[in-house]
């Protein structure tokens, strides 16, 4: 199988990108269904999201996907050094070195991207039982956005940063591989909206930084010369 990496062969990433980022801004900007969605998983009387805690959500969905995605990075980066060490294979190896950067470049460009968000997580926000202000992306601001620090998903980026096996694929499972990780990025993020973590604009944007990132990396690695 020869794999290719240039730009034509990204579209399919591209597309992610570009159709995810729309999503999210008629999800947050254009319309109200940010809120609406986790309105629907708020409960007014008790003044908190009710599943917040939720054992299956929080140990199984959250923190054992999270660990099980940095065990299947170490276990790839260990195979890795092996090839690595014991020579030969060198497509294999390439290959596996290009997932191993581009998915760490996916996880970094969203956690960088949180540490400079102003936009707080919906259980902070004063619609929710908090006392933070909502504002819509690209608004100014406001003096109560409360601790920001939520804007993309750093849970949902354990998911979608498996995009990165794209561009070392081709034909019918490069298509199985991108269904299985949106769907599991899905998971994840549905995940984190239920329990008023995120917005759903916020998942959205963490699957277009990145589709975004994997892409670039496969165009920065079609000039890169073969070691």
């Amino acid at each position: 199988m020869r794999v290719r990496y240039g730009i034509v062969a990204q579209a399919d990433l591209l597309l992610i990108a570009f159709a995810s980022v729309l999503l999210a801004l008629a999800s947050n900007r254009w319309s109200g269904t940010d809120r609406w969605i986790a309105a629907l998983f708020f409960d007014p009387a008790a003044g908190a999201f009710t599943l917040r805690q939720n054992w299956l959500l929080s140990v199984v969905l959250h923190d054992s996907l999270k660990w099980l995605s940095v065990v299947a990075w170490c276990a790839l980066l260990l195979g890795w050094i092996g090839l690595r060490i014991g020579g030969g294979r060198a497509a294999l190896r390439r290959r596996a070195g290009f997932v191993l950067l581009a998915s760490f470049a996916a996880v970094l460009a969203v956690n960088l991207l949180r540490a400079q968000s102003a936009h707080s997580c919906p259980w902070y926000l004063a619609d929710f039982g908090g006392s933070a202000a909502f504002f819509r992306l690209f608004d100014p601001v406001p003096g109560n956005a409360g601790p920001g620090r939520c804007l993309p998903s750093g849970h949902a980026a354990s998911a979608f940063m498996w995009l990165a096996v794209l561009p070392v694929l081709a034909g019918r499972r490069r298509v199985q591989a991108c269904a299985g990780v949106l769907l599991l990025g899905g998971v994840a993020g549905l995940v984190q909206v239920v329990r008023g973590a995120h917005f759903l604009s916020h998942i959205l944007l963490t699957a277009a930084a990145c589709a975004l990132v994997c892409g670039l990396a496969a165009l920065a690695f079609r000039s890169a010369p073969p070691k």
